[in-house]
């Protein structure tokens, strides 16, 4: 049996399955939302020899194409997206087609964007297979790619038609990947439901072990939580931008190290500690709440200081200039996501620039 979440946007509801036999029914999935129209698999080149990636092509059948995408955030580019639209173009798919999104993050906002785009729109399926895109960038319809001037600056908002989460497909990923989305999993606690974050102070651990249960539980809360949010507020114009807890500092970070050298989870997790250690500077939040993130952090190993990514030094200037570019920042004023406490995440505008780099040379920037 598997979970539902139904994500009622107007206009564009769709619904969200969770459990262990998605792919085996992907082929009932098709024929109830798309009878006999033709697919399209997108899929990470790094699964072509998985057992799930060849349970998916199988049970999809005849009328198929398959086209690889190259690992790593480098595929979010605008080569890789056009490189994408000639092999749709190469293989007559039209608007009857249907795009199966095979793969984590990047996948999914790369053939997502290019099915936001391709002849003006044609439907699409995410299939996440890591835990940070089952709990996130798979739902909401956020598509995008980068541009050599920040993350996700060049996208659309596209909602899929279906999100089919097989917990199965976690079996094989590494456990770095997985505390990687654990940051992602852990920003839901932080942002508004302190309930699920001491659940996770308990169960946390189980989580990266890949306990299936307690997967489950957790992706599932996750989940319902982001299309409560994305319902609500579709196109991001208040309360969705709560989702970008820690993200305002992590896409700086990722964008100075050109997208290498750490993951999206890591930049996110010390982004995080920072809107923390900022709230609790501000007095807007207590010591004891700073210190309980801290320390389940630091227990289940998410990187929390900004030398656990860089290995040179960096500027403060560069990181307040790189978050400028921020897609919340309005004529230069930066704003970020600040906390009241656990599970009270609130929009703060106007951070003082003086006080955020004075914030920053404190906290391991030069």
């Amino acid at each position: 049996m598997s979970k539902i979440i139904k994500v009622n946007i107007k206009d564009n509801p769709y619904n969200i399955y969770i459990g262990t036999e998605i792919l085996n029914n992907i082929d009932k999935f098709h024929k109830e939302y798309f009878n006999h129209r033709s697919k399209i698999v997108i899929y990470d080149k790094i699964l072509k020899n998985s057992v799930y990636f060849k349970k998916l092509i199988e049970k999809l059948g005849k009328n198929i194409n398959i086209i690889s995408i190259d690992s790593g955030e480098k595929s979010k580019s605008q080569k890789s997206l056009y490189k994408l639209y000639n092999s749709l173009f190469s293989n007559n798919v039209d608007r009857n087609s249907v795009i199966y999104a095979f793969g984590g993050g990047v996948i999914g906002d790369l053939a997502g964007f290019a099915a936001a785009t391709y002849m003006r729109g044609i439907d699409y399926v995410q299939v996440p297979t890591t835990l940070l895109s089952q709990i996130d960038s798979s739902v909401g319809g956020k598509t995008a790619i980068n541009s050599s001037f920040g993350k996700n600056l060049i996208g659309a908002f596209y909602q899929p038609k279906l999100v089919l989460i097989d917990i199965n497909t976690l079996d094989s990923l590494p456990k770095t990947q997985m505390i990687s989305g654990y940051a992602e999993m852990i920003k839901y606690g932080l942002i508004n439901n302190k309930k699920f974050f001491s659940w996770l102070e308990i169960n946390g651990k189980n989580i990266i072990k890949k306990n299936k249960k307690d997967l489950e539980k957790a992706i599932y809360i996750c989940c319902k939580s982001k299309a409560d949010i994305v319902k609500k507020d579709e196109k991001e114009k208040g309360q969705r931008a709560l989702l970008n807890l820690g993200h305002t500092f992590g896409h700086a970070f990722e964008r100075l190290a050109n997208f290498r050298s750490f993951s999206h989870g890591e930049a996110v997790s010390v982004g995080m500690i920072l809107a923390f250690k900022f709230s609790y500077e501000s007095n807007l939040c207590k010591k004891d709440d700073l210190n309980k993130v801290h320390n389940h952090f630091n227990a289940i190993k998410l990187p929390s200081k900004i030398s656990h990514l860089f290995k040179d030094s960096v500027k403060a200037e560069d990181i307040i200039n790189s978050m400028k570019l921020d897609k919340k920042t309005i004529n230069s004023e930066i704003k970020l996501i600040l906390v009241k406490g656990i599970g009270d995440a609130f929009i703060s505008a106007k951070i003082n620039e003086k006080k955020l780099n004075v914030f920053l040379k404190n906290n391991g920037f030069s």
